[in-house]
Order: structure tokens, then sequence, then C-alpha cells
């Protein structure tokens, strides 16, 4: 009787702990606002850096969310992307780490990139925003309350460490 006790046991940890089971998408605070809007292309307008390429600069969580919050800060970023600070709307909260409260003032940032000019040399030197420039974001939509739909990523740059939607595929006034 143990034994067989002991096989469905161990028979059920191997199902919980192997790759994409349940169990990992449980875990995971993106899952439950995972979507299949996003543009992979966007990926290519990313810049690496010293890293080997920009999902290693960029830590994928989940490749596609949309997330809903109000948008409180636009800041400009040498590498040309927009710097957003979004006060998520509170069943988004889960999305933050410590790092997002301590250097992002409990913000998730968000940044659509090559919205801006480039004037940091690594990005210049990638020509990843060259004819390349979305304009998703417009001054308008600062203080609105908006959806966002992008790659729910950690950022690994030194310094750095907080959750981020980045790049963004669309923002979207909701009222």
């Amino acid at each position: 009787m143990i034994d067989s006790l002991l096989g469905a046991f161990l028979a059920a940890l191997f199902y919980l702990a192997a790759p994409g089971s349940h169990a990992r998408a449980a875990q995971d605070p993106a899952n439950a606002f995972h979507t299949d809007t996003c543009d992979a292309s966007v990926w290519d307008h990313v810049y690496h850096g010293t890293f080997a390429t920009a999902k290693d600069r960029l830590k994928v969580i989940d490749g596609c969310v949309t997330v809903t919050g109000t948008v409180e800060a636009a800041l400009s970023e040498a590498d040309g992307d927009r710097h957003i600070r979004l006060r998520l709307d509170a069943k988004f909260k889960k999305l933050l780490n410590a790092r997002n409260m301590t250097g992002e003032k409990g913000f998730l940032v968000v940044e659509p990139v090559c919205e801006l000019t480039v004037k940091q040399h690594d990005t210049l030197q990638e020509g990843v925003c060259q004819n390349f420039h979305p304009n998703l974001y417009r001054t308008s939509m600062h203080g609105k309350h908006v959806a966002i739909t992008g790659a729910y990523i950690e950022d690994e740059s030194p310094n750095h460490g907080w959750r981020e939607i980045h790049p963004v595929t669309s923002i979207t006034v909701i009222n």
C-alpha cells in the first residue's frame, strides 16, 4: 500500500514539475493576463547594448500581456524609448516586484521603443530605430486610464531589475 501511495505521490510531483505544467502556470502572475495580440517584429527594434541579444537584457516572463492603469509620468530615454510610469489597476499589482517598489516608486515601467530621437551611442550603432517610429504614446495620454499590450519582462540591465512592458505593441485610452 505504501509503495503504491509513494508511486502516486512521485508521479504527481513529476507532473507538477514538468515544464509547461499547470503548477508553473499558476505561479506565473502574468499568466492570467496573457494575450496573443503582440507584434513580435517590434523586438527587432530593441537595442541589446553589452548583452548578446535584446532578450538577454530584457528577460521575458510572458511574451504578451495586456494591463490597464493610469499614466503617471512619461520620461525621455537616450535610447529613443519612452519610460512611462503606469499606476496599475488593483488586479495587476501582483506584476510588480520589489525593484518596482524601490526603484520605480511602485509603478510598472512601460517602454514603447523608438518613440524619440536616439542619443545613446550603442543604440545608434545598432541602428534598431532607423526608419522605425511607432508613435504609440501621445502627451495627451498623461493622467489617462489606458490599456497597454506588450511583452512582460524583467530588465536585467545594471541597477535595474524591475518589471516592465517592453517592447509595447499598443497603448489605448480606455476612458
